[in-house]
């Protein structure tokens, strides 16, 4: 293969554009031999959109300098396909380009000086050739139309956005790189780990309003719901949770989890990144399962708006609106606003929620390789009928049985619930340096305040008992700042790439905490099967409150590098340290606790070897770092848990990066992890440290189109674990998503699809009293027909089939064993509209 063969070969692997190419046919025969081994793409681009995108205007920073780059920026900003032969441009300068120009304009600014023009073809493709000379005396010729034939070529057009951003792609896969695994930007084929992507056409056409909903549609997540609580599971072990990179330290008592994030709309999410297994190079510390990333939508170039307005079972109402855009003329200050809000009962007896968005962010070039953004994200929730973490009871505490409640009962009381907002704010300033280096500085703070949580329940514990709990002046609060500066370097005659950074998290929960309100139900005359509605509120003045603090922080700075050691073959490498600090103080000695860690490294390693143009294998070794404030029978706070996760793996890309698969095997294995085995004189758990937990699987994944028009998202995971604890986590999930779009006939505009979900048993057990789930199928079904190229017409059911199923069992040792029930069948209509 000659060398200009091998550079084609090497730099054409690129997302598929928005729109179609028909090539001439010495065009299809270049690509065709070097790409695909005789297969080509054949489509055509309507004349009218050819017409539309050569007289769009677009906003370019574009530097003076060498002209390949320049042209390849030109073509990722403009979404045009542009074609030249790799010697013509080899040893040219580009004077650059600023400012709003259409793509002729643009291209005859970049490539003036150089003497090459542009031609454009019938069917919108852009080549280069040289400009002949003019004669003397006569101006020299313009670009003229009419198709161009090539024998070798480099394509280096991208017409999708190509900074990870789904929205508006249509896609289930990613539209383009994610350092979610070591910051690094890299693509979901290059990235040595399990990565998953929840696109925003995902999200819209299965009716996600949630992070709950989300993750119960994603490959390879098991979501438990614990009453109000949810938690999420990967590989057997919680989830990280991060908002645009920037991680939230959880802190504070368990109750806690499930007033924060789960449950809110997630209106200006571009998508959801979830990274499997431990992420010790980007994380330092924290849950080993998995990590799972937010996205907030930014602004766009160009103008779009949309509202839409949904009504569902329960008497379920949502309306939305997104509008974004340039804010001046050149395009250079941008904005995006996001509203929403929804009021609904539940399928549980006389329970109410209301939720509101409210999202905005800016962006402004500075320069031309400088842009800051800036923004806010300020949420309302409320919640009446709540039930806390208390599920229905199925066994008491000696083994009793329960008889079995409907779907519907709720053992909150009437008036129990929260009010609650939170406020996001962030910062973002991003530059980049001349020879493809960039620098990002990061600031966020997350702040959630539920002033009163009031809870009521009952228990069935002999004799059966209602239980009261007070928390004010709830207090969450995450702020964290990031500095990441990465580029490619040259080393033994290869480009690498090196990412530097350093930064800082702090979370905070204050409160006060009242206890010590309960009576028993033959006292209150209630009995269990008649629910929580007839709980009267108690006398708040008579109860006791504490001051509680929980406190965590974490300082890190970081190195990673991808190294090109052949051309087929990428080592991966990096590691991070990390200072730990974490207190916590309560007025139960149980809970105190305060540690102090100090230059924690925690090492990373990936190997990628390319053994087909789109398939590659991959190797990985990541560290695990976890305190944990268990105790043993002695009170002694047990070491930090630590380990490591091994994966291997093959990832490919097909149809032209449209459709992504993996299939990969893990291990972990960690020392010191806490397992409960008892309780104290106190009733609080006593745990004690197990070596060599080791939790295995392996997970096979694919996502995005098919064909055309027939987009799926799905994955088999196999989970196993030798910790007691593990049978209440499916040990076999399936998972698949897919929707068909109709292109033409009668049904021309309507896409249908269809969502399953199977999980194998779970169950939990005290003495010979045994609470199980059996193995389980639920299908949701959707389908949307476009009015017009405006208007359209969303249909959701989920729960098909109406399956009755626990969606979580929980075992609460001397208190019994409980359940939760998973929601009926529902329904739900959506009208869209976009401008």
């Amino acid at each position: 293969m000659s060398t200009a063969s091998r550079r084609l070969a090497s730099t054409t692997r690129l997302p598929a554009p928005r729109f179609a190419l028909r090539p001439t046919a010495a065009f299809t025969a270049a690509l065709a031999s070097a790409l695909f081994a005789g297969l080509g793409a054949t489509a055509s681009l309507p004349a009218q959109a050819q017409a539309t995108q050569a007289s769009r205007a677009t906003a370019y920073r574009i530097p003076a300098g060498p002209l390949e780059p320049a042209l390849t920026a030109f073509a990722k900003a403009s979404g045009v396909l542009l074609a030249y032969t790799p010697d013509l441009v080899q040893g040219r300068s580009s004077p650059g380009l600023q400012g709003s120009h259409t793509p002729p304009q643009a291209l005859a600014a970049l490539l003036a000086g150089t003497g090459l023009a542009a031609v454009v073809a019938e069917n919108g493709t852009y080549t280069l050739r040289r400009a002949p000379a003019p004669a003397a005396g006569t101006p020299a010729p313009g670009p003229a139309a009419g198709s161009v034939s090539l024998g070798e070529v480099r394509v280096t057009a991208q017409a999708q956005p190509n900074d990870g951003t789904t929205e508006g792609t249509g896609s289930y896969t990613a539209a383009g790189p994610s350092g979610a695994a070591t910051g690094l930007n890299l693509s979901l084929r290059e990235t040595p780990q399990s990565l998953t992507i929840m696109s925003r056409q995902r999200m819209d056409d299965f009716h996600v309003e949630t992070l709950s909903d989300a993750l119960e549609q994603t490959p390879g997540v098991t979501v438990s719901r614990q009453s109000d609580m949810t938690t999420f599971n990967v590989r057997g072990s919680s989830v990280n949770l991060k908002i645009d990179g920037n991680r939230l330290l959880s802190s504070g008592w368990g109750w806690n989890s499930h007033i924060m994030y789960s449950l809110d709309d997630l209106a200006e999410i571009d998508r959801i990144e979830v990274l499997k297994g431990s992420s010790g190079l980007v994380n330092g510390d924290g849950d080993y399962g998995g990590t799972v990333n937010l996205v907030r939508k930014r602004p766009t170039r160009e103008f779009q708006a949309s509202a839409q307005a949904g009504v569902g079972s329960w008497n379920s109402y949502r309306g939305d609106a997104d509008i974004s855009g340039p804010l001046n003329a050149a395009g250079t200050l941008r904005g995006r606003l996001v509203v929403a809000a929804k009021d609904a009962d539940a399928f549980r007896d006389r329970q109410h929620s209301r939720n509101t968005t409210l999202y905005g962010t800016v962006e402004a070039d500075l320069a031309p390789d400088t842009v800051l953004g800036a923004g806010l994200t300020y949420k309302q929730r409320s919640l009446q009928g709540a039930t806390g973490t208390t599920p229905i009871q199925a066994f008491s505490g000696d083994g009793v049985a329960v008889p079995r409640m409907p779907r519907s009962f709720r053992i909150g009381a009437t008036w129990a619930g929260y009010d609650q907002e939170s406020l996001g704010l962030f910062a973002r300033l991003e530059h980049r340096f001349t020879g493809g280096w960039t620098a990002r500085l990061q600031v966020a703070r997350d702040t959630v305040e539920t002033p009163d949580m009031r809870i009521g329940y009952l228990r069935y514990a002999l004799p059966g008992q209602l239980q009261y709990n007070r928390y004010t002046d709830i207090d969450d609060r995450n702020d964290s700042i990031s500095l990441d500066v990465q580029g490619p370097f040259q080393l033994l005659g290869r480009t690498h790439d090196l990412l530097l950074g350093a930064g800082s998290t702090r979370a905070r929960t204050t409160l006060l905490r009242g206890s010590g309100g309960s009576a028993t139900l033959a006292a209150a005359g209630i009995s269990y099967a008649g629910g929580g509605g007839a709980i009267a509120e108690p006398d708040w003045s008579r109860m006791a409150y504490s001051n509680d603090l929980f406190s965590r922080k974490n300082r890190y700075a970081y190195a990673a590098g991808r190294f090109h050691l052949a051309d087929p073959v990428k080592l991966i490498a990096g590691a991070r340290m990390s200072d730990y600090d974490q207190k916590d103080v309560t007025d139960i000695g149980w809970y105190n606790y305060r540690m102090r860690e100090r230059g924690v490294v925690t090492p990373y390693a990936g190997l990628v070897v390319d053994v087909a143009p789109d398939i590659s294998v991959y190797g990985s070794y990541a560290s695990i770092f976890q305190p944990q404030s268990a105790k043993d029978a002695a009170e002694r706070t047990l070491p930090p848990e630590e380990g490591t996760t091994y994966e291997i793996g093959a990832k490919g890309e097909f149809f032209h990066k449209r459709l992504n698969a993996s299939i990969a095997y893990f291990w972990m294995r960690t020392e010191n992890t806490a397992e409960e085995v008892g309780l104290n004189a106190n009733g609080d758990s006593i745990y004690r440290a197990v070596n060599s937990a080791t939790r295995r699987g392996y997970e096979l994944e694919l996502s995005g189109e098919l064909a055309r028009g027939w987009q799926a998202q799905g994955s088999y995971v196999m989970n196993s674990s030798n910790l007691g604890s593990a049978s209440t986590t499916p040990r076999h999930q399936f998972k698949l998503g897919t929707t068909y779009r109709i292109a033409s006939g009668a049904a021309q505009g309507l896409t249908v699809g269809a969502s399953t979900r199977w999980q194998s048993a779970i169950s939990t057990s005290r003495g010979t009293a045994v609470l199980g789930q059996n193995a389980y199928w639920l299908l949701d079904l959707m389908a949307r027909y476009e009015i017009n190229r405006q208007l359209s017409l969303t249909a959701n059911i989920h729960n098909v089939l109406d399956k009755q199923y626990f969606s979580g069992v929980t075992n609460f040792a001397a208190q019994g064993l409980f359940y939760t029930w998973g929601a009926p069948r529902s329904f739900n209509l959506n009208m869209r509209y976009t401008f």
